[in-house]
């Protein structure tokens, strides 16, 4: 019998450790901390999934239980539930907030470079945000700031 389903993309690079880390602070460690939680668990096989990998369990489960992930989200390790090995899709990390940081921002992450005092460079794009937003609505919109712009160039 043939299928109709289109077939699963596959992930054509690599994800590394750090992506995987910034996924989960992302999409679990800052909505549990805007939520007022005192902790939270991640299940390593739904973010396995998330990231469309596969076959990647044991780098996911190394990933969130590193102590690079704990001490950047001010986060301690209260249990792991899961088989012996520790590497599975199974595998439920319990995590509670060690420190308090202020809702909408990240701990900040160590960095080897000077650039923001130990903040990543993800973390100093992300505070431009918005900066421009004043701009645009001055210029009658972003759309109509570009076309203006697009006006001018020659043909």
């Amino acid at each position: 019998m043939y299928s109709l389903e289109p077939p699963i993309a596959r992930q054509t690079t690599e994800i590394n450790s750090d992506q995987i880390r910034e996924h989960v602070r992302i999409h679990r460690v800052e909505p549990a901390r805007q939520q007022q939680l005192s902790g939270f668990s991640v299940r390593a096989g739904d973010i396995e999934k998330e990231l469309g990998m596969r076959n990647r369990i044991a780098h996911v489960c190394t990933a969130l239980r590193s102590n690079k992930f704990l001490k950047s989200n001010g986060l301690e390790l209260v249990n792991v539930a899961g088989p012996p090995s520790g590497t599975s899709t199974t595998v439920v990390f319990t995590y509670q907030f060690s420190k308090p940081v202020p809702a909408g921002n990240s701990a900040p992450t160590q960095s080897s470079s000077p650039v923001g005092h130990g903040q990543s460079l993800f973390d100093l794009l992300r505070e431009t945000r918005g900066i421009a937003k004043d701009l645009y609505v001055h210029l009658g919109g972003a759309e109509e700031a570009l076309a203006a712009e697009r006006r001018g160039w020659p043909e």
